[in-house]
């Protein structure tokens, strides 16, 4: 009953505006076809993170450039904390083509609290805390946490990237082999999901998928 109550409410409800070009959109996400079909996506995963063999499953399902690059820019630090419902969207429709075996666990990667005091949220958890509550899947944001404060890896050579994070991840909770899949919203180096992995599996882990919104190559 309430489910019906809400799909006619839901068609008296004007559509939202697309989030690209401000014309209306079309379904539940907020874009409208054309600009929908201009979102720049992935064939594949990255040879760049297919080639380290240290993952079970790689999801992404676009690459971090326009259009979409300057709408994760917004969400980050412009507050546009509406544009996480439209990635989790987004990465709801990946996730069901590509997910075979759902983890026991996501874990959106931990912001250092000084971050996190900064931006007042943690974009990745709130880009996949939908997704997470439709697949059923518990969100761990507590057997993982950042207790390193480390400089943007993008500004860092590769000697420097992989100094920047050691030691920057702490495991709280056994996890007993739990298969986790890390979720963040770009991945640039894979330094970063390189590091939580090494912590997880540290901290007894089994298989560990990555998931991401969009990547951008190190030279991109």
């Amino acid at each position: 009953m309430f489910e019906k109550v809400y799909r006619q409410l839901r068609k008296l409800t004007p559509p939202e505006p697309c989030a690209i070009c401000g014309i209306p959109s079309h379904g539940d996400v907020a874009l409208c076809n054309s600009c929908r079909e201009r979102l720049p996506t992935l064939s594949s995963a990255p040879f760049e993170l297919q080639s380290r063999n240290q993952w079970d499953k790689i999801i992404i399902p676009y690459r971090y450039s326009e259009p979409l690059a300057p709408l994760i820019q917004q969400l980050k630090f412009d507050h546009k904390l509406n544009y996480a419902r439209l990635f989790g969207s987004l990465m709801m429709e990946q996730l069901q083509k590509d997910m075979a075996a759902p983890p026991d666990l996501i874990l959106p990667i931990p912001l250092h609290p000084r971050r996190l005091r900064q931006r007042g949220f943690n974009q990745a958890l709130e880009i996949i805390r939908n997704p997470a509550k439709e697949l059923g899947i518990p969100l761990d944001i507590t057997s993982c946490l950042r207790r390193k404060h480390t400089e943007p890896q993008l500004s860092l050579n590769a000697a420097k990237r992989r100094h920047n994070l050691e030691d920057a991840f702490h495991i709280t909770t056994p996890l007993n082999g739990a298969t986790v899949a890390i979720f963040d919203d770009v991945i640039t180096t894979g330094s970063t999901m390189r590091a939580v992995t090494h912590a997880l599996k540290s901290g007894g882990a089994g298989k560990i998928q990555i998931w991401a919104l969009a990547y951008t190559p190190p030279h991109g």
